[in-house]
Parts: C-alpha cells; structure tokens; sequence
C-alpha cells in the first residue's frame, strides 16, 4: 500500500496538535445519494453552524472520471466553470460548542484500503473515537409514515436496544468496508441508514436528513438542530402531496403501501419481552415474508412509483413520480434489495 499519510493535506493556516474532536462524521456518498440526504446534511451542518476547513485529499489517486464526470459548462464557444470533485475534512462546531469532524464528498473510486487507512491516521491525529457514517437508501416504505434509521456498529454497547436485520451478502460500498476496517482494529464505527421512499429517490427528501441528524444527536451526542430541516420538510411534503392528489394512480399506488407498511408494521412488530425476541434468523424471515406481501401486480415506474429498487442507471426519468425533477448526478451504482431492513451501505 503506497504510504496513506501522503493522501491528505492539512490546510496551511491549521496546526493539527491543536485539534482534539471526539467525533467524525463521514458522508461520503455511496451507489448515488438517495433523496439528497447527505447533500442536505452537509449543506445543513456547514450553513447552520461555525466551521472551518481542515485539509482536502487528493481526489486525482482515488476517483474514477469517467465513472463520475464532473460538470462543465459549454458557453456559446468556449468551456467554463469546471468543478471539481473534492473530498473535505470540516471542523463544525455544535450549539453546545462542541467541535466535531465532517468528511464530505463522493464515495471514492480507487484505492479503498488506503482511503480507509488514512481515515484512521485522521483518527490518531486529532483523537477522535467515534466515526459515524451517515446515508440513505431507496426502499418500499410510503411518505407519509415516519422515516426509521437502520444503525450498524463495530460494538453492539454502540447502539444500545438495536436489533439486527438476519443475514445475507450484497455488493460493498466504501463506508462498508471502511467500518468494517476500523472494527478489526478496535476502532468505534456507527452507520445510521435513512430508509427514504423509493419512488422519491430522485428527490430532495428532507426527512432523511433530518433522521440522520436526530440520530447524530442521539448516538454521537451531538447538538444539532433542525429547525430550517423541518421547515423544508413541511415545503417538500405539500409539493408531494399536490402531485398525489392530481394522479389517481400514485394515490392507489401510496394507499396500498401505507397498508402494506401498517400492516407488517402491526403483524411482525417486536415483542418487548426479552426472552420473547426473535433471533436473526426470525427477523430474516420476517422480511422475507414483507417482500412475499408486495403486490406483485404493482404499476411500472412510468404509471407511478413502484415498489421495488429505483434503477438509477435507466436513461429517462419519468415525471409522474411525486417530487421529480429530472435526472440526478451519482446514481449509477449497484442498488439495494427491496427490503425495509437492508442497507446497501
């Protein structure tokens, strides 16, 4: 592995020995970012709060253009205004005046274990011990329920009263591999997991944001708040809302996800007795059972939202799903089961 500590570089005006933050979050985007929601907790985090920049990597080792090509535009005969990608370590500060680490930008393409190594020299660096992961995930679940996080860690202590979701194999992401490094050296890893409605993938989606933060304040003690969060909740939630009431279809469509959510939600709801609760194998069935209760007749994507995985990969985007606005850049990687209860990252 070529030396991880040449991968990154502090800012000149930033002494490293001075830096001691608990805390990293890592929002590095993963299979494309669902509902915009780490985009949105970045903007929120850096818009909301004190801040200041740390270093940047050197994106030009560890990322794939032609996979992801940044934007450029043409104008009348000549080019201009090429962004390029970056990946950035912050120090925000929290209303508590607690500093804390965010690593923002695209998932990286090339060079996953020395990516993951250099994470971990930060860690040394400036003492953190906790990482925390933040994504979202397309899933058959209806925008009118409330979002759920789905948690992982590196140490059950880490998420107290969670339960684990049966087990199965699927394509990795970097924050999978990642967290499953810093576990083998004993380092603390917690991933939050926004299951955000499918057919809304292509969305700005508010509600993954904001379960992502509440669950930053809750497992990483943070103090974060959400107020213009919300605010923007209540503005996505009327527009979608619009949209459903002109298409009798997507109002069929949504109905019979509700019932479809509420029912599992009522039939396979966990006992509170310990001695009562199920193992991982139960709970794989369980979802195996939900996916069996889908109705296999649902209406393609270009009659509504269907339930199942968004293909991020087709060329067209069709305009009758609530909230679309057009193709998003990311979203050309692997996609996740259609299962409530997986993460894909």
């Amino acid at each position: 592995m070529i030396d991880p500590t040449t991968l990154f570089s502090y800012e000149p005006t930033i002494d490293q020995r001075t830096i001691h933050d608990r805390v990293m979050v890592v929002t590095l985007g993963s299979f494309g970012d669902v509902g915009a929601s780490q985009a949105q907790v970045d903007e929120h985090l850096l818009n909301t709060l004190t801040h200041r920049k740390i270093g940047t990597f050197d994106v030009d080792q560890i990322m794939d253009y032609r996979g992801h090509r940044p934007p450029i535009d043409f104008d009348q005969d000549h080019y201009d205004n090429y962004v390029p990608p970056s990946m950035t370590l912050h120090e925000v500060v929290d209303k508590s005046g607690n500093p804390f680490l965010l690593l923002t930008g695209p998932e990286p393409a090339l060079q996953w274990e020395r990516v993951s190594a250099t994470i971990e020299w930060l860690m040394d660096q400036m003492d953190v011990q906790l990482v925390v992961t933040a994504q979202g995930v397309p899933m058959p679940v209806p925008h009118t329920r409330p979002i759920n996080l789905l948690k992982v860690a590196t140490r059950p202590e880490l998420i107290p009263g969670n339960r684990g979701s049966g087990s199965f194999r699927m394509s990795s992401s970097f924050l999978a591999m990642m967290t499953q490094r810093l576990g083998e050296k004993g380092r603390d890893v917690i991933g939050l997991v926004a299951r955000v409605p499918q057919y809304l993938a292509d969305t700005e989606y508010p509600d993954g944001a904001i379960a992502m933060v509440n669950g930053l304040n809750e497992l990483a003690g943070l103090n974060i708040p959400v107020a213009s969060l919300e605010q923007a909740s209540h503005l996505a939630r009327a527009q979608i809302d619009a949209q459903v009431e002109q298409s009798e279809e997507l109002q069929q469509m949504i109905g019979q996800m509700e019932e479809q959510y509420d029912r599992y939600m009522q039939d396979h709801s966990l006992p509170m007795n310990e001695e009562d609760i199920p193992d991982a194998d139960e709970i794989g069935q369980e979802m195996e059972d939900y996916l069996a209760s889908l109705d296999p007749g649902t209406p393609d994507s270009d009659k509504g939202p269907q339930v199942g995985p968004v293909d991020h990969d087709e060329d067209e985007h069709h305009s009758d799903r609530p909230g679309d606005n057009g193709p998003r850049d990311g979203h050309d990687g692997p996609q996740p089961p259609a299962d409530p209860d997986i993460p894909n990252d």
